[in-house]
């Protein structure tokens, strides 16, 4: 048989169909392949909570007065660290009023902790002048923890400083931790240092490595007598001193007339920022006005900038 003759009856799928047509429709059939089974369960991994990289600590520095607020304890906000420092009144005043500061540790004249003011709010005492209400639990801010036996019910006994008392009327230095306002207080703790007064400089160890870099007194005003924005070391100075957490009645000017005389009070030197190095705490007593003044230093020891600076309620 020719073979167009053979090929045409293999492809002929009339009413009778063949067995070479079934198969070349079988063979071109679509084809099915069934999904595959999933996967076995696996355990659920434990999910790890990664610490966000560490920034620095966010604080307001203030002073608490015994008596700030019509006869009760009221601590006045002056400076804050937050991403940067700052002593705008609004940007300060507004972390204490939404309830981010819940808390201020009060310092005495040793660099102890006198007592822990916890805030209830803001009020306004004057124009312009806003201070934290709440209740204060501790000592005096001019006392100092003595050697004796503590008790049961008020811990370590302490002692009043008659010079501090003098010096700032009763009120301490307070910092205040900046947290969520949902968050209970917290009593926190800062690493402290301490300042003294070698010849014409005031000595403190910034970077607590054992060794106090001098700083003349004379640099901290500027041409105006303002704080000065930059304070730097004496590099030929080796001080000997023996530093403490406060100092009171430091001289800067010698005027002929007393009444123009600014004196220096060291109210604290502490790490406030959690980057290692002290800051400086102090306040300036001019003829008119008392002003406190926070230096840090942001680079290295040798230098001090001024990091905020506002007017004491507490006088």
């Amino acid at each position: 048989m020719p073979t167009r003759m053979v090929l045409a009856m293999a492809l002929d799928c009339g009413s009778k169909p063949r067995v070479a047509c079934c198969v070349l429709l079988i063979a071109c059939a679509p084809s099915f392949k069934p999904p595959e089974p999933p996967p076995e369960p696996t355990p659920i991994a434990k999910l790890v909570k990664v610490p966000p990289a560490q920034v620095g600590r966010h604080v307001v520095v203030g002073e608490m007065c015994p008596q700030g607020a019509g006869g009760r304890a009221a601590v006045d906000p002056l400076v804050m660290r937050g991403v940067q420092w700052t002593d705008t009144t609004a940007d300060v005043d507004d972390a204490v009023e939404r309830g981010s500061v819940p808390r201020f540790i009060v310092y005495g004249v040793d660099g102890k902790m006198a007592g822990a003011f916890d805030t209830l709010g803001l009020v306004d005492l004057a124009p312009g002048l806003s201070v934290a209400t709440g209740t204060y639990v501790g000592a005096s801010p001019c006392t100092y923890e003595v050697a004796l036996k503590p008790t049961a019910t008020q811990g370590s006994p302490r002692a009043e400083e008659p010079a501090c008392g003098l010096a700032t009327a009763g009120c301490g230095l307070a910092i205040g931790e900046i947290a969520r306002p949902d968050d209970p207080p917290e009593t926190a703790t800062y690493p402290i240092g301490g300042a003294c007064i070698d010849g014409d400089n005031l000595a403190v160890d910034v970077d607590g490595d054992g060794k106090l870099e001098a700083f003349p007194l004379a640099g901290v005003l500027d041409g105006v007598r303002a704080p000065a924005s930059e304070w730097s070391v004496t590099p030929t100075a080796t001080p000997t001193c023996t530093p403490k957490f406060q100092l009171y009645d430091v001289k800067l000017t010698a005027e002929a007339d007393p009444k123009s005389t600014v004196t220096l009070d060291v109210l604290g030197v502490v790490d406030v920022d959690g980057d290692g190095r002290r800051e400086v705490v102090l306040a300036l007593r001019f003829p008119t006005v008392r002003t406190i003044v926070v230096y840090t230093a942001t680079q290295s020891a040798q230098r001090l900038e001024l990091a905020g600076e506002g007017n004491s309620f507490g006088r």
